[in-house]
């Protein structure tokens, strides 16, 4: 490739980047604005941090430490977000089978229920987006993805969270 080529590929690479960046506030309007309209009333005291770790709690349950290096917050943090998820009925905490020093948090019925209501919103908001696109370019947006989110873990970053849609 000769030195003008390449400088015009590094040209169009930095207006796409920018494009692209340009493009964020929209894909988070898009695909966070109003998605969760019919659950609004359930929604209106849930914080974006506290649905983060009602979606991770979906996995499982955890300890504090785990919740608060997901959260990317400090533990003390970590236990404000969780007494107030206590307090609205949608985390409950358990005691450590193996260690009863340890305290596990764990999704409540009413939280399991909620989580499930979000993601079968934003699963219908998703399809709903992107119906749109050609079966080609949803499949090349998938693939984008997926190549974003390897060489997010390859980079170490920590982690990256979705506010309850991935």
């Amino acid at each position: 490739m000769t030195a003008a080529a390449l400088a015009d590929a590094n040209v169009r690479r930095d207006e796409l980047t920018e494009r692209l960046i340009e493009l964020q506030p929209s894909m988070k309007r898009l695909f966070g604005g109003g998605m969760y309209r019919e659950l609004a009333d359930e929604l209106h005291s849930v914080t974006i941090h506290q649905l983060t770790a009602l979606a991770h709690l979906k996995g499982g349950s955890i300890t504090m430490r785990e919740l608060a290096r997901f959260l990317d917050v400090s533990e003390s943090s970590a236990t404000a977000v969780t007494d107030r998820l206590v307090r609205q009925g949608l985390v409950e905490r358990r005691s450590d089978p193996n260690d009863r020093r340890v305290v596990r948090l764990a999704l409540s019925s009413s939280g399991t229920t909620l989580v499930e209501r979000l993601e079968a919103a934003a699963s219908s908001k998703t399809a709903e987006l992107v119906a749109v696109l050609t079966d080609a370019q949803l499949g090349q947006l998938v693939d984008i993805l997926e190549a974003l989110t390897a060489a997010t873990g390859s980079l170490g970053c920590a982690h990256t969270s979705t506010g309850a849609t991935s």
